[in-house]
């Protein structure tokens, strides 16, 4: 019952994250379940960690949904500006999946926290960034949105730590970026899920009731389910609130996730 408690209380808190700043809350849900599968089911940490990721990328794809169905009703998405990264992103996601175990995981969880801290500070920071207006190339885009939808599918996330600062650096209001990055979201989610249940070989190697190959069932249930409910609340919070506010918050949030990955094991 303790492990249910903790994953509903985490569920709400990333409904929050989700529909107010456009992330699949996957920098928490891949720990948390990672530590559960360790502390309560004796799995090993690779065991946990690949669990974790597929899960993750699984819960992305429902919590997008609900996010991207209410940033649409909220005009919170350009499709045209979509339309130009899901080539890559469906290539991207698509080939993480069979070359993630070979991949230097330490690597890239060091280009990712810089990356981070830079993003807060170019958010908070460069103000003007939202105000010219540059153009977004077809071919660049994809190629965009195949590196972003790689490393997303590599840690479990949803990419809007990637999507938002890009998007804004653009010149597109940080309302439209996050709106846009929740559905680019669901679509990495989609892509790299799909890939991760049907090539990886541990599949074979877990027999468990709680499993639906390497998709923790339990963390769906507890923990996606309860955040569908504030991803809808939240995605509506951010209609009304003003762009400073949202910079400045979205620039927080990033500053928090380039520390909790620093202090990640």
């Amino acid at each position: 019952m303790i492990e249910y408690f903790i994953l509903t209380i985490i569920g709400i808190f990333i409904g929050l994250l989700v529909g107010m700043f456009g992330i699949g809350g996957g920098l928490i849900i891949v720990p948390t379940i990672t530590y559960i599968l360790i502390y309560f089911h004796d799995y090993s940490f690779n065991q946990a960690l690949i669990i974790a990721i597929a899960t993750s990328l699984t819960s992305i794809v429902l919590s997008g949904l609900v996010s991207s169905i209410s940033h649409h009703f909220n005009k919170n998405i350009d499709w045209d500006i979509f339309k130009k990264f899901i080539f890559g992103i469906f290539v991207g996601a698509s080939l993480i999946g069979f070359y993630l175990p070979q991949l230097p995981i330490d690597f890239i969880r060091l280009v990712f926290i810089l990356y981070v801290f830079f993003a807060a500070y170019k958010i908070l920071f460069f103000i003007k960034a939202s105000k010219k207006k540059l153009p977004i190339h077809f071919n660049y885009s994809n190629l965009i949105g195949l590196c972003f939808a790689s490393l997303s599918g590599l840690i479990g996330i949803g990419g809007g730590t990637l999507f938002v600062p890009y998007l804004t650096s653009r010149g597109i209001s940080i309302k439209l970026s996050i709106g846009i990055a929740s559905c680019l979201g669901l679509f990495i989610g989609l892509f790299s899920s799909i890939t991760i249940l049907f090539s990886w070989s541990l599949t074979s190697t877990i027999n468990q009731a709680s499993m639906l190959g390497l998709i923790y069932i339990p963390a769906i249930i507890f923990l996606t389910l309860p955040s569908l409910v504030f991803v809808k609340l939240s995605a509506d919070w951010l209609h009304k609130i003003s762009d400073k506010n949202i910079r400045r918050g979205f620039a927080c949030l990033l500053i928090f996730i380039g520390f909790m990955m620093t202090l990640k094991n």
